[in-house]
This record gives C-alpha cells, sequence and structure tokens, in this order.
C-alpha cells in the first residue's frame, strides 16, 4: 500500500511540474521578450531623441538649432557635441535631457537652456584630437590674421585662469554656432592692461606697417619716422581700445538670488574657478563689453571731453578736422583725420592763464614728430599765407561787394543771390579763421581757393577791385 501511494504521488505531482515548467518557460519567455522590446524601444528612443530634429521640437531650442544648421558643424550631431564621450556619458546627458524635458512640459524652464560642452568632446578622436599639437594657426579678425597658439590657452594657466575651449568658442555668437568671440580675446587680453603693453601689446597681433602712407595731398606718412621720433602709438591710435570690462553687481543678481551667493564675488580667483573652469558661463554675460575697432565718432569723443564744461566752443575746430564745416566744398575727411591723429597728438602742453585755469596748448613743433622738414617747411609757410594774406584779402573784398551791392544795377533775384553768396561767402571765411586750418591743411586750402574765386567773381560783376591772393602751389605727390 505504501509502495501505491508513494507511486500514486509522484503521478499526481507531474501534471502540476509540467504545468509549472511551461509557465515558468512561457513568463520567461515573455519577460524576455518584453525586456528585448523595452530594448528596442529604448534604442528607438535613443536615436530618435539624439536626432538633432529632436531638439528643435521645443521652441527655446530654435535660434541655436538655426545658427547649428549654418555652421560648420552641421554635419555633428548635437549629442556627440554635448554629451561626453563614453556610454557613461551619454546616460547621464540622457538623464539630463529627461529633466530638461520634464521642465519644458510644466513650463519651468528658463527662456535659455543651460547646456555645456565639456573639452574631452571637442578632442576625441575623429574631431579635434590633433588641436593641441597643431602648433600656431592663422585666425582671421575681420581685416587681420592674427598668429594663435591653443596648446598655451588650454594646457597652461593663463591669467590665473584654466580656460575651456568653450572660453573662446561661444555656443552661439549672432547667428553663428561654436564660433571664436574676438570680444572675448579682447576683454583677456586688454582688461586692467595699459595701452600697448603686456597682453595688450599691439605686435601680439600686428605687425608695423612698412609702406608709405599718403594723408591727402601729397603729404606722405611712414612709421618708421614716427618710431625714430619717439611718437607714442596712443598718440594716433589710442581710441581703438574702448570699455574697461567691469563687472556690474546687477549682473550677478540675473541668475543668483540667494544672499550667500554673492559672499564671495570679491574672489575672482574662485569667482572664475567656478564660473569659467568647472562650469561654462559666457564672459560677456558677466563683464561689460570691451570694444578693440576704429571709432567711427572719434573726433565726436575727442572733442565731447572738452564740451563736457565748454559746450561747442571747439565745434569749429572739429569741423574743420572732420573736412566737414564749409558751404562753398565738398566734405575733405582725409589728411589728419585719416591718419587716426587725435586732438590730444598735438594738445599736449598744459598752460596756465593768467586767470589760473589750465590750458592745453599745442606742442612746440608738433609737425615735425611725424612730417619731414620739408613737409613742415611747406605747411608753416602755407599756413602764414593764408592768415596773413590771403583771409584779409578776401574779407575787404566782401566788404568790398558789400558796399557796391545797394547801389548795382541787378534784377531782384540778382540781388538776392549775390546775397546769399556773400552769407556763404561770409560763414566760410569765419570758419577759416576759427577752425584754424592747421587741422586740416588740405580742406582748407580747398576752402581757400574756393573762396578766392567765389568771390572774385562777385568782385568783376559789381566792377570792384579783385583779392590780391597768391594761391599756394599745389603740393608734389607723394611717393
Amino acid at each position: 500500500m505504501r509502495q501505491a501511494s508513494g507511486f500514486l504521488g509522484r503521478v499526481q505531482w507531474r501534471p502540476l511540474w509540467s504545468k509549472g515548467r511551461w509557465l515558468l518557460v512561457h513568463g520567461a519567455i515573455l519577460l524576455g521578450s518584453l525586456f528585448v522590446l523595452m530594448l528596442v524601444l529604448a534604442a528607438c528612443a535613443g536615436w530618435y531623441t539624439s536626432r538633432p530634429e529632436f531638439c528643435n521640437s521645443c521652441h527655446i531650442m530654435e535660434p541655436y538649432y538655426k545658427s547649428w544648421q549654418e555652421s560648420s558643424h552641421k554635419d555633428v550631431s548635437c549629442v556627440e557635441c554635448h554629451f561626453p564621450p563614453g556610454v557613461g556619458g551619454k546616460l547621464r546627458g540622457k538623464m539630463l535631457g529627461l529633466v530638461q524635458l520634464a521642465k519644458y512640459v510644466t513650463a519651468s524652464a528658463g527662456p535659455r537652456p543651460a547646456a555645456e560642452i565639456p573639452d574631452s568632446s571637442c578632442l576625441r578622436s575623429g574631431c579635434h584630437e590633433t588641436r593641441l599639437l597643431s602648433g600656431r594657426v592663422d585666425f582671421r579678425v575681420g581685416r587681420v590674421t592674427v598668429p594663435f597658439d591653443h596648446t598655451p590657452h588650454l594646457g597652461q594657466i593663463r591669467r590665473a585662469k584654466q580656460l575651456r575651449c568653450t572660453s573662446c568658442h561661444s555656443q552661439i555668437v549672432q547667428g553663428k554656432h561654436m564660433t571664436v568671440t574676438p570680444n572675448t580675446c579682447f576683454l583677456c587680453h586688454f582688461k586692467d592692461e595699459p595701452f600697448n603693453r603686456g597682453l595688450g601689446a599691439c605686435t601680439r597681433c600686428h605687425t608695423i606697417p612698412d609702406k608709405e602712407f599718403d594723408l591727402g595731398g601729397g603729404v606722405p606718412f611712414t612709421h618708421d619716422l614716427a618710431y625714430e621720433r619717439d611718437v607714442p602709438c596712443a598718440s594716433c591710435h589710442g581710441d581703438v581700445i574702448r570699455g574697461k570690462g567691469e563687472v556690474p553687481r546687477e549682473r550677478c543678481l540675473s541668475c543668483h538670488n540667494r544672499q550667500g551667493d554673492l559672499e564671495q564675488i570679491d574672489d575672482h580667483e574662485f569667482m572664475h574657478e567656478m564660473h569659467v573652469s568647472e562650469h561654462k558661463v559666457d564672459c560677456l554675460q558677466c563683464h561689460l563689453e570691451i570694444q578693440h575697432s576704429l571709432d567711427k565718432h572719434k573726433v565726436a569723443h575727442e572733442v565731447g571731453d572738452c564740451t563736457s564744461c565748454h559746450p561747442k566752443h571747439h565745434a569749429k575746430q572739429a569741423d574743420m578736422l572732420l573736412g566737414t564745416g564749409g558751404r562753398l566744398v565738398a566734405p575733405h575727411a582725409k589728411g589728419m583725420l585719416g591718419g587716426r591723429v587725435e586732438c590730444k597728438t598735438c594738445h599736449r602742453e598744459d598752460r596756465d592763464d593768467p586767470k589760473g585755469i589750465v590750458r592745453k596748448g599745442e606742442l612746440t613743433k608738433a609737425c615735425s614728430l611725424c612730417h619731414d622738414s620739408e613737409t613742415v617747411k611747406r605747411f608753416e609757410t602755407d599756413h602764414a599765407q593764408l592768415r596773413a594774406v590771403s583771409l584779409p584779402e578776401i574779407e575787404a573784398a566782401i566788404q568790398r561787394v558789400r558796399d557796391a551791392l545797394p547801389a548795382a544795377q541787378l534784377a531782384d533775384d540778382r540781388r538776392a543771390a549775390v546775397a546769399a553768396e556773400l552769407s556763404d561767402a561770409q560763414h566760410d571765411l569765419e570758419f577759416l579763421k576759427v577752425g584754424n586750418d592747421v587741422h586740416n591743411m588740405h580742406y582748407a586750402k580747398k576752402l581757400n581757393q574756393a573762396l578766392v574765386d567765389r568771390v572774385s567773381a562777385l568782385c568783376r560783376e559789381l566792377q570792384v577791385a579783385v583779392p590780391k591772393v597768391a594761391l599756394p602751389a599745389p603740393p608734389k605727390t607723394g611717393k
């Protein structure tokens, strides 16, 4: 009986085991299928969400996506740069992407996404892995070609700061993607540096021109002459650097709203370590811009230093330098203005007048600093002739025409036209007197010639003596 019962027990358990094994096998198959399906879905999702088009599905990414499409990196996927190399980097990037997606869906994301590009992404195999070994390369900034070497900038501490690729290559700059921002270079090289000294030395980027320049009217100029006579570069080029690159405190508050965040605001080493070395914050998000270019409004800025106390006292001198104040001739903006000469180039000497006011006088023999002796002598002769002969003769002739006009046999419209011409001539005469021809000799000569021709024609029409002015001979054309 025992044997029978044992046999019957085994017989009863076999169906149960068979059913359990069937369930286990099919359950394992189902779980495996689900796992494989999840892997396939994850792979598809990973592939789809890694496409640049997916990044553009958020409207805040539109300017970045558009700039990427027009950049030299348009054939490189976003994740190739924004995710560090390796599986771990991609997994971390995906997790951060999910966080950003959640913020976007819940409308808690800011208008400007915070994304960083590690140096390892730029220097990975197949991209720019040889950049640190490439040595000096030519970097084009406007019309200037600047020699640049990546090795000292990335491999060495620069101004006590460890730079990253994105310290100079901005993530988005006026429609461009990952492009060098020259203003970032200017900020580092010019901040707290005296003009043409240290990191801001002109010859780090520029070569001294060796050709002869024609400033107009056959007046030659060479930088060798200025160098031999120890003329400071700032005399002509001091306006090309504008701004100090300071950090207004309110810019910190645009990102930080906790009091403790600003406790180390004066610790520059800590601030740059956190914002530059460990995280990528564009320099110009904190610092005000330093501009390095020709100042289109140079004379206006120069005169502005004086007009802050003396409104319009030097307006005619500024117009003469600009070559724009006369009515009888077209503008002529060459001469010293074309040579980048500033007011303070010649007006250096401080002089005390009887009232004890310090006035800026011209530097003795200022012309001889930049011009050869033959040119200076010609300038002095022309200036003396204009002041002593030409202007008095023209003024006397204008008065003769004015005296003869009432009795002249002229039609009313012609009489009015002559009066208008006299007004223009008188205006330009006063302009030459006050504006001083030395500020723009070429323009003054043209204006003097026009005055003599116009006033002489009026004198002949009204039958009075013409001005006796011997105009200087045209200068020889410079080489």
